[in-house]
């Protein structure tokens, strides 16, 4: 290992976090779209999961443009920057640039497929010798809502079982609709302990820990809300080409910011293929 690949890992290592071996709450499960391709849901129970190691931040536009630079990655999503002022309040507030925005440097990264993902996941594999892929739904979920007893308890959110905007809990589930977003307009967050409720016109996300109540009680920031997260589990086992993804989005309705919800963003686009502007992914690795 070179010494710059030294200090790469050495940083990549400080950015993850130990979730240790044991039992933790997993669900009941909840979905809320694509019903009649979900399977059977599954229960609340306690599932007990060997040790891995998460990161802390989901992928960044800073590290994807890395990536990028390091192999000439051909990529076929597209960079995405917040419009601020009027425009991006009454007209569009995320929208799609032909070159990589100014100050989106700790913005999580969208528009990335699963197979997207995995090809990060190999580079930086092959660069600092260790296994870096994406969590199992499980793993995901367990490092959310932490262990069963303690710190964790099974809660609905990282941060216990509070909803993170009182204001809108009148919200349909799916899809965000037109009452949405007149009402977004219209009325500024009590409180906003996740980034989701938002119409796709006047929505974005925000910078990764951004919102200082959202953090698991591992220590993972983001996993309510702001983009949908990639695992490698399959949505239905019977649809080998649709997998999970968790966490809610700033796009979607306030509900899917539960830790129990399951989705998947497509079961019509595979997963390998799919991409859009509020999906994207974090790691776990092996030390």
């Amino acid at each position: 290992m070179t010494k710059d690949e030294h200090s790469s890992f050495v940083v990549c290592y400080a950015s993850f976090v130990p979730v240790p071996a044991g039992p933790f709450v997993y669900g009941p499960e909840e979905c809320y779209e694509r019903l009649e391709q979900c399977p059977p849901l599954k229960p609340r129970q306690t599932i007990d999961l060997p040790e891995f190691w998460i990161a802390k931040y989901p992928v960044t536009y800073r590290n994807w443009r890395d990536f990028r630079e390091a192999t000439g990655y051909n990529w076929q999503g597209q960079w995405y920057r917040v419009v601020r002022g009027w425009r991006g309040r009454f007209l569009r507030a995320y929208v799609p640039t032909s070159t990589y925005p100014d100050g989106h440097d700790d913005f999580p990264i969208v528009d990335v497929s699963q197979c997207d993902a995995y090809a990060y996941c190999e580079w930086l594999s092959e660069r600092l010798d260790r296994r870096w892929s994406l969590p199992t739904e499980f793993q995901w979920e367990k490092a959310a809502r932490g262990p069963s007893t303690g710190s964790g308890d099974g809660r609905i959110y990282p941060w216990g079982n509070t909803p993170p905007r009182p204001d809108i809990q009148w919200q349909r589930k799916f899809p965000v609709g037109l009452e949405t977003y007149f009402f977004t307009l219209l009325v500024k967050p009590k409180r906003a302990w996740a980034r989701a409720g938002w119409y796709w016109r006047n929505g974005f996300p925000l910078p990764a820990g951004a919102i200082p109540q959202n953090v698991s009680p591992y220590g993972c920031v983001d996993m309510s809300g702001n983009i949908w997260e990639w695992t490698c589990s399959l949505y239905n086992p019977d649809l080998p080409d649709f997998h999970v993804v968790k966490g809610g989005s700033w796009g979607y309705s306030i509900h899917h910011t539960k830790l129990n919800v399951r989705s998947a963003c497509s079961v019509t686009i595979p997963s390998v293929a799919y991409r859009a502007q509020g999906t994207g992914f974090r790691m776990i690795a092996d030390f």
